[in-house]
């Protein structure tokens, strides 16, 4: 085979290797969106949820409280206790959003390709 046809033919499959990267990176990129996506919309549903509902139980919890307790004291104590609640909640979510690997896929093919691409025609290292 003549040398400019392999030149040719490396290049199409370079070509074709970059567009199978791209084309990875898309959907992964994508796949990545939408489950970050998820959570932050969970995060933003559970946010008034938190306010509203933990708003009318503190007010009673602090209500009844109230009999044992200054009326001051019974109110802080309540939403601490809230304040605790909501911010475990975020928390694990944020959590979630932090341990997720954007792009890992496309990452480790990319190596993978790189690896490939390093070694020689012979079968050694360059």
């Amino acid at each position: 085979m003549a040398l400019s046809t392999q030149i040719l033919e490396l290049v199409d499959a370079f070509s074709d290797l970059v567009a199978q990267h791209v084309r990875l990176a898309k959907m992964e990129f994508a796949e990545d969106a939408k489950f970050m996506g998820a959570r932050i919309a969970l995060i933003a549903v559970f946010a008034p949820l938190i306010l509203v509902g933990y708003g009318f139980l503190c007010a009673g919890a602090a209500l009844a409280l109230a009999r044992v307790m200054a009326t001051e004291l019974s109110f802080v104590l309540v939403g601490v206790l809230n304040l605790a609640i909501g911010g475990v909640g975020i928390a694990l979510a944020g959590k979630q959003l932090s341990q997720r690997k954007v792009l890992d896929a496309t990452t480790v093919e990319l190596e993978s390709s790189r690896a490939v691409v390093r070694v020689a025609p012979t079968g050694g290292p360059r």
